[in-house]
């Protein structure tokens, strides 16, 4: 008989787990776990600690609430995380983005509130994530963003890319009256054309024409924006995955 459970379900531990770990189910076995490792995936945290062999309490991914989680190292507030090592967290890329954190971390072992992106990145509603034809459904846009820009002359970065995306249109919205000339930059290469950003205050602004060789920003790139002059704006990219 079918059973559905309400924010936690017991599983048996396949290894000795500390609390507030990511786990996944063990291959084979749907009734016990493991830690879940860098870049994987998991079903959910733990509520406990368990010894192999024990039944444990795990806190399932799509339930609607905060988690205490496990940092592997440093991690400052409101960063993206990546899955780590024995079932903690990370800032460093690897694999999908599993959520954002919401207190920072200064040492390994440190236990934070974070926030879960429910659910496995893939489908959609029925779109792909990656780049499809129009056949397929179109791909999901993605949008990056940097506010609160008040000098770009030495070309922050936006993002570093978690994965390979091609860029399919930008915008800036001006902050302040301040002539200059915006474009963002793959890495050290420009990626567009500069345009002229607002000079009204909140004007918004489509960005200057892609450069077709460089639209596809690799993963682990940093992605960049550069001002002529300094000024005060935001930018967004949006972005399909490829």
């Amino acid at each position: 008989m079918s059973q559905e459970n309400s924010g936690q379900k017991t599983f048996r531990a396949g290894e000795n787990f500390p609390v507030y770990c990511r786990v996944k189910l063990q291959t084979g076995a749907g009734d016990t776990v493991m830690l879940a490792q860098a870049g994987e995936e998991f079903i959910g945290v733990t509520a406990t600690a368990a010894n192999v062999g024990d039944m444990v309490n795990v806190t399932m991914r799509s339930a609607a609430r905060t988690y205490k989680m496990t940092a592997a190292g440093v991690i400052n507030v409101g960063a993206i995380f990546y899955g780590a090592v024995s079932g903690k967290i990370q800032a460093t890329a690897s694999g999908l983005p599993q959520g954002t954190v919401l207190e920072a971390a200064a040492n390994d072992g440190e236990i934070i509130e974070c926030v879960l992106n429910n659910g496995v990145a893939g489908n959609i509603n029925g779109a792909a994530t990656n780049l499809e034809p129009e056949a397929g459904n179109g791909s999901i846009p993605i949008i990056f963003s940097k506010s609160g820009i008040t000098d770009a002359t030495t070309s922050p970065i936006i993002v570093t890319a978690p994965y390979k995306f091609r860029v399919i249109n930008w915008w800036i919205v001006s902050r302040d009256t301040t002539a200059a000339n915006i474009k963002l930059i793959n890495n050290v290469t420009d990626l567009t054309a500069v345009i002229a950003k607002g000079v009204t205050n909140d004007a918004i602004v489509a960005g200057g024409t892609i450069v077709n060789a460089q639209k596809d920003v690799l993963a682990t790139v940093n992605l960049k924006v550069n001002a002529s002059a300094v000024a005060a704006f935001d930018v967004y990219v949006m972005v399909v995955k490829v």
